[in-house]
């Protein structure tokens, strides 16, 4: 069946900002501890800023999985998690790698300064930790400011021209489509719907500032939080599917959670 997106207003933002809260809410405990121990392997490994960049994007794309499957069964455990991620995992691991060595590579050629050399994409000794702060919440700013800012450069990352569309990792996981055309499919859901999609980039850029600088604690939330942006937006423009689904007692398999939402397009 041909998939066509829908076209949805300005409005919808708010309504997908509230939607992604609730389906945060059903797994907080579950996937705040996973994206708390993304970003501290994010800290840890954050002289290397290419291996950061993959740990940052595959987080991100794993909470939108995660989303898709509490919207189906209503809640979530972690062999449910492990099968999901399984099954996606050369998908979620290949078009992270992807989008972070692009990335890499539009900044080594458009945005780098002469003074910095070539390699600190792959290795950087500027600005790294080598002690924490006695101050705690300037060691908190310390250990999440890299995950922040990460999240902060995913929607570019997710946008790069001819390479990746920011609905592209759902169309290619949810609804099977390879990457060509899930790239095609998602790129046109977002020239009709480029007003919500420039307010999605702004929190994409304004939420991780405020985090880093206010409340460094919440930037694992801010995680959880645009990966099931990511995914109710997705749902609305491509399944119509315009609110969260009630829990039900129905448990759907993990491996198998494209197979319901592709259905349904």
């Amino acid at each position: 069946m041909r998939i066509e997106p829908s076209v949805v207003g300005l409005s919808a933002l708010g309504r997908w900002m509230r939607q992604s809260l609730e389906l945060l809410w059903r797994g907080a405990g579950f996937w705040l501890a996973l994206s708390l121990l993304m970003c501290l392997w994010m800290f840890t490994v954050h002289r290397t800023p290419i291996f950061g960049g993959v740990l940052a994007v595959s987080s991100l794309l794993a909470c939108t999985l995660i989303a898709a499957q509490l919207d189906r069964s209503g809640s979530i455990r972690l062999g449910d998690v492990l099968e999901m991620l399984k099954v996606h995992a050369r998908t979620l691991l290949g078009f992270a790698s992807i989008v972070t060595l692009a990335g890499a590579l539009v900044w080594l050629v458009l945005l780098a300064r002469p003074e910095v050399a070539w390699w600190n994409i792959f290795y950087t000794e500027r600005n790294a930790v080598e002690m924490l702060s006695g101050d705690w919440f300037v060691a908190l700013r310390q250990i999440f400011v890299y995950s922040a800012f990460a999240l902060g450069l995913c929607y570019f990352g997710l946008n790069i021209p001819g390479v990746t569309s920011f609905f592209q990792f759902p169309c290619m996981t949810l609804l099977a489509l390879p990457y060509r055309p899930a790239w095609r499919l998602s790129g046109s859901g977002q020239i009709r719907n480029l007003a919500p999609m420039l307010g999605i980039g702004s929190l994409f850029v304004v939420l991780p500032v405020i985090a880093g600088l206010v409340l460094p604690p919440l930037v694992p939330v801010l995680y959880c939080f645009f990966g099931a942006l990511i995914y109710v937006s997705f749902r609305e423009i491509f399944l119509g599917i315009g609110e969260n689904q009630a829990r039900g007692p129905t448990r759907v398999a993990a491996g198998a959670v494209s197979s319901p939402l592709s259905s349904r397009a």
